[in-house]
């Protein structure tokens, strides 16, 4: 096959072209990521303290907008510092500002002013969302484990400097990137680079592939050229696409051994808590004994136990429903919350729950057994029947064959003809 004479200038101009382009989004986003550092770093103008109302770290101070439109106030003399002078000098300051009713900080107790500003100290460490009295949701954004300053970057792939470069040169929307993190905690990857040792990883794939058809293109004789040129687009498609499938389907796998394990964690967890333990003391009796024989479990556990010596166990546990995204785990992490929060008794509850996680599992193997007798119907009639036929109709097709390469329509015909003479001759 010949090309055109215009299809390499035309294939090597569009590659340069989506470089250049690459390379501009990659420009845009530092650009905007560092004036919306310097934006932060400015300084504030200085904030008009209320003295009716106490303070409570940095959350009490009022916003820049807010200390504009409100005069500083007088010195506050002693009849002026009681409940009902102040709540009449707030009313209608907090009227005039459109505040919203004042919310309960995660990291404390203390009621806050309705016009505090959240801060880093209404989050607990490793949750993601604030605690709020109206249902709300903590405005302050989750911090990563790779946005840290000064953790230890010994787990990039391919060194503190050329893994961030690959890793920005493929271009992922926020979703995917979340569903990418997702993937990778399911699969026991929790690294904090993680999600971009994925992308450095998948931009080299891509171009390698890239490098390697395009090489061959370019010495292999002409009717090969079709197939370099089909390499070039499928090699690079595959490159990208593989690591993510790897890692979906030891994700996949993980699942299914914490799934497998759950009605004998439920059980020793029902064991232990029965003789006294707490539900941290016993997950972490019951770490030693899963590490041989449920090693995956074994490891999220071991992330549990540490998550409620930092924090508490409903934190940790709600991590774990978010790391391992199944039903069994959901209904396992809200089952010890509830029970924990209600007060109930947790042995009755887990004895329950694991006769009920066991028979669901017993009618899915059943389901399964059900469906197989349909899903072996077609290999059966694919790979046994052509022998069948094979077998029955083989001597068959031998004996025609046989048949019309001795000239067998004359044969027939002129062993007819003396069949018919002899019966003549012998009436």
């Amino acid at each position: 096959m010949i090309l055109p004479p215009w299809f390499f200038p035309a294939f090597y101009g569009t590659c340069g072209l989506l470089v250049v382009v690459l390379l501009y989004r990659i420009w845009a986003k530092n650009r905007t990521a560092a004036n919306q550092t310097v934006t932060a770093k400015k300084p504030v103008a200085p904030q008009h303290m209320d003295p009716l109302v106490p303070t409570v770290g940095s959350a009490s101070t009022a916003s820049p907008a807010t200390a504009s439109l409100t005069p500083v106030p007088a010195p506050v003399t002693q009849a002026a510092s009681s409940p009902v002078t102040a709540a009449a000098t707030s009313a209608p300051v907090a009227a005039h500002r459109n505040i919203p009713e004042p919310y309960i900080a995660a990291s404390s107790s203390t009621i806050l002013r309705g016009d505090a500003i959240p801060t880093w100290e209404d989050r607990r460490l490793l949750e993601h969302r604030g605690i709020l009295s109206q249902g709300e949701t903590n405005p302050m954004p989750r911090v990563l484990a790779e946005d840290v300053p000064g953790i230890d970057d010994s787990d990039r792939k391919f060194g503190s400097l050329l893994n961030p470069a690959l890793a920005a040169l493929l271009p992922e929307s926020p979703e995917r990137r979340e569903q990418a993190r997702k993937d990778l905690l399911a699969a026991g990857y929790h690294t904090p680079h993680a999600v971009e040792n994925l992308a450095a990883t998948r931009y080299i794939y891509m171009m390698l592939g890239m490098i390697v058809f395009g090489a061959l293109l370019l010495i292999v004789p002409p009717r090969l050229e079709p197939w370099a040129i089909g390499g070039l687009i499928v090699g690079p498609l595959l490159g990208w696409a593989l690591p993510m499938l790897r890692v979906r389907g030891q994700a996949d796998v993980r699942k299914r051994e914490i799934e497998k394990a759950m009605p004998d964690l439920l059980d020793m967890l029902n064991m232990c808590v029965s003789q006294g333990l707490t539900v941290p003391d016993s997950l972490k009796r019951i770490l030693r004994d899963f590490r041989g024989v449920y090693p995956a479990l074994a490891h999220e556990l071991s992330i549990v136990t540490e998550q409620t010596q930092i924090t508490n166990l409903h934190t940790a546990l709600e991590n774990f429903g978010r790391r391992i995204d199944m039903p069994e785990v959901h209904s396992f992490t809200s089952l010890l919350i509830q029970t924990e929060r209600m007060g109930t008794s947790i042995s009755e509850a887990l004895t329950t729950y694991s006769d009920t996680m066991r028979e669901s599992q017993r009618q899915r193997a059943d389901e399964k057994g059900n469906q197989a007798t349909f899903r072996l119907l077609f290999p059966t009639v694919l790979c046994l029947m052509p022998a069948v036929y094979l077998f029955l109709l083989g001597p068959a097709v031998i004996g025609l064959s046989n048949f019309f390469n001795t000239g067998g329509r004359e044969t027939g015909t002129t062993a007819i003809q003396q069949l018919n003479s002899q019966r003549t001759r012998n009436r």
